[in-house]
């Protein structure tokens, strides 16, 4: 009896104690639980009268925001819509709970160094399909519709074959909580899904640009319902996202939608992010054959039957289509599905428009960083760079040749076919200090590329924008995270800036980031706040100026400031730099082109002249050998014939009649005698010079 009665009475003291706790947690807002706390957000109703409810959350740098997870803003691209532009999202009368990440749109993880956080993180977190346009928001604190907030749009990269707005690395609760500012990320279909071009109605090309300017759209109608101002919104992407944005810049369709445009490693004029119609139009075709719905022999352009191409693009499952997006390619950074030039939304080249000025006269803010091909080549060159020993080894490419190699795998094919070319991308690249390291050849190559695919059309974009008048301010970002999860080696990757902008480093339950990378977090988010809200990154809200200015972008002075901690400058980095990458660039943008087109005729000339010499040394001259050694038994026979007759030994006739099958070619045999009459006359067509017409030209090989 004793005994039960002190159980009972621990029991009643332990759930006692239990409640106590829980409540002293709620009141003491110890920031780890309070995080993960969440309650529902007033209804907003957006302009057309639908309601929708969100949640209001604590983001890790524990400040208050009110999020929107999942809005969608477009009906579902299902059944006839599936590669057609997308059509708004009709009001609903029913409370949409707006609490749960959206779907991903159909794409492929990378799954080829397995569950590695560093390639994983990229991956989408959340469930694929069709069914994926939505968008996610941030409100700094409680919702007030009157607040009239600076709005900032995230469109993400991927190659426009993968992406998603759902990824932990563009949380945006720390960014607005931070700045006082409204985040939005919109999904939007990458891939055959977004990007498939045959020039009609139902596969017009550019789905994916026409899902982010419906976005644009949609917050342009209903943002100031959350508290948001509809005339101050910048969009901000990185690589294909920016990309993405410099074609707003770009398009006439987007100008209403936006103020100010912020493009991270990625422009419109960049080799992998406009394709040609004619390629465009060629690899539906590609794709069709590769699913095995039948030989449409898509090297003819004239037999293709886009009526049935697109029966067996619609019929497809989504899988099937997603599994054999990359059939069509063999390049490297030759993405499949890109945007096209369809003339709606892109109405000409992106080069053309920078050279007349014929785009969206606004602010921009643009850069790259350090090291922005090294992620790319490790896929690439799967051969170099072994799976089996990538994260132990370092000393990948340790000889020139291993390099000339990669620089052939790695180069466009009219570039690495032409000799002259070919020739100046070496000497501008190699490195001259002999013997080169193994760290000198793959930076060379890192940077042969970056300089190609990426720095160098960031800089055309900022500078043909800075020429036509608009406020261009320019980074480099140099800095290596210590919490990066890929090699030492590697550098400052390709889209490491990104976590930095949205305050990653201030989350102190997931990550270790150091004092001074917090520091630079807050520096980053100031810059590019400050510009949304003014088209100035120098300028505070309160009308105040960062210790710190940032240099204008001018085509005099292509000044740009470097994005790193403070400690490196203590270490002599400049804090300022001009290009950057301008020689190379010039390389690039300028050099090589002349002199591809300089030595266009000449290589022509030399592969046709090259064409000719194979001929002949393959064929004619081997004919002309077994001729004469037909010649020289007839003379053989002759001699031992005691009458002076011709021989019936040998029928020259018949042997020489297979030389009219190369009847431009005939041989002189000087010094033949008058008793060479009783040949046939198939036999004198080696009595006349030797010459060989192409065309016009008449070339004489003896």
């Amino acid at each position: 009896m004793g005994g039960a009665a002190t159980v009972h009475w621990r029991s009643d003291w332990l759930c006692s104690c239990l409640w106590l706790c829980t409540a002293l947690l709620h009141v003491l807002h110890v920031p780890s639980v309070v995080a993960q706390t969440q309650r529902a957000s007033p209804v907003i109703h957006l302009q057309d009268g639908s309601p929708v409810v969100g949640q209001e959350a604590y983001g890790r740098n524990g400040k208050l925001v009110t999020e929107f997870l999942g809005i969608p803003f477009a009906e579902p691209p299902l059944g006839r819509l599936r590669f057609r532009k997308p059509e708004p999202k009709r009001p609903w009368r029913s409370i949409f709970n707006a609490t749960k990440q959206p779907n991903a749109c159909i794409q492929s993880p990378d799954t080829y160094f397995g569950d590695f956080q560093g390639s994983s993180m990229w991956n989408p977190n959340v469930p694929i399909s069709e069914d994926c346009l939505y968008l996610n928001i941030w409100v700094p604190g409680k919702i007030n519709p009157a607040a009239k907030l600076t709005v900032m749009v995230w469109v993400y990269g991927g190659g426009f074959w993968s992406g998603c707005a759902s990824l932990a690395v563009y949380d945006g609760k720390i960014l607005a909580s931070e700045e006082n500012v409204i985040i939005v990320a919109m999904n939007y279909r990458v891939s055959v899904f977004g990007f498939l071009y045959l020039g009609r109605e139902d596969a017009p090309g550019n789905a994916g640009l026409f899902d982010q300017l419906l976005a644009l759209k949609w917050v342009k109608a209903h943002i100031e319902q959350f508290g948001g101002d509809s005339s101050q919104v910048t969009l901000f992407g990185e690589s294909a996202g920016a990309a993405s944005v410099s074609m707003h810049v770009l398009s006439p369709r987007s100008a209403p939608y936006f103020r100010r445009a912020i493009i991270q490693s990625g422009s419109a004029t960049a080799p992998w992010a406009i394709e040609s119609r004619e390629v465009a139009r060629s690899r539906p075709v590609a794709l069709c054959e590769a699913m095995k719905c039948g030989n449409m022999s898509h090297r003819d352009p004239d037999t293709w039957d886009f009526d049935k191409v697109m029966q067996c693009l619609m019929e497809a499952p989504a899988e099937l289509l997603r599994d054999n997006e990359w059939s069509p390619v063999m390049e490297f950074a030759d993405f499949p599905w890109v945007p096209v030039i369809d003339g709606d939304f892109l109405i000409e080249q992106a080069t053309t428009s920078l050279k007349t000025g014929n785009f969206k006269k606004t602010e921009l803010l643009a850069g790259s960083v350090m090291d922005e091909a090294i992620y790319f080549i490790v896929y690439q060159l799967q051969d170099v760079f072994t799976r089996e020993d990538f994260f132990t080894k370092t000393d990948f490419v340790r000889s020139r040749e291993i390099w000339l190699r990669s620089v052939m795998n790695l180069l466009p094919r009219h570039i690495a076919k032409s000799m002259p070319a070919r020739s100046a991308v070496l000497h501008e690249y190699e490195p001259y200090d002999l013997p080169a390291s193994p760290r000198q050849w793959v930076d060379s190559l890192d940077k042969m590329l970056g300089d190609l695919q990426f720095t160098c059309n960031v800089n055309e974009f900022a500078l043909a924008h800075a020429i036509h008048g608009g406020s261009t301010y320019y980074y480099s970002f140099t800095h290596r995270a210590t919490q990066q999860t890929w090699p030492e080696w590697m550098g400052v990757l390709h889209g490491y800036e990104i976590n930095f902008i949205f305050g990653e480093p201030l989350n102190t339950v997931d990550f270790k980031y150091n004092e001074e990378e917090q520091e630079l977090s807050r520096r980053f988010m100031r810059y590019w706040a400050n510009f949304a809200r003014s088209g100035n990154p120098n300028q505070n809200a309160d009308g105040t100026y960062m210790a710190e200015l940032w240099p204008l972008y001018t085509q005099s002075t292509m000044e740009y400031i470097n994005l790193t901690v403070e400690s490196d400058f203590a270490q002599g980095a400049a804090r300022t730099g001009t290009g950057p990458r301008r020689k190379q660039c010039a390389f690039w943008k300028h050099l090589l082109p002349n002199l591809m087109s300089a030595v266009a005729d000449y290589s022509d000339t030399y592969v046709r002249w090259k064409q000719q010499f194979d001929r002949w040394q393959n064929e004619y001259i081997v004919d002309w050998q077994f001729h004469f050694e037909q010649y020289k038994q007839y003379q053989s026979f002759r001699r031992a014939d005691s009458d002076g007759q011709c021989g019936t030994s040998v029928d020259v006739t018949t042997a020489m009649a297979a030389s009219s099958s190369s009847a431009s070619w005939r041989w002189a045999v000087p010094g033949l005698v008058p008793t060479m009459l009783c040949l046939s006359a198939t036999f004198r067509l080696l009595l006349t010079p030797v010459s060989t017409r192409s065309g016009n030209n008449n070339i004489r090989l003896f």
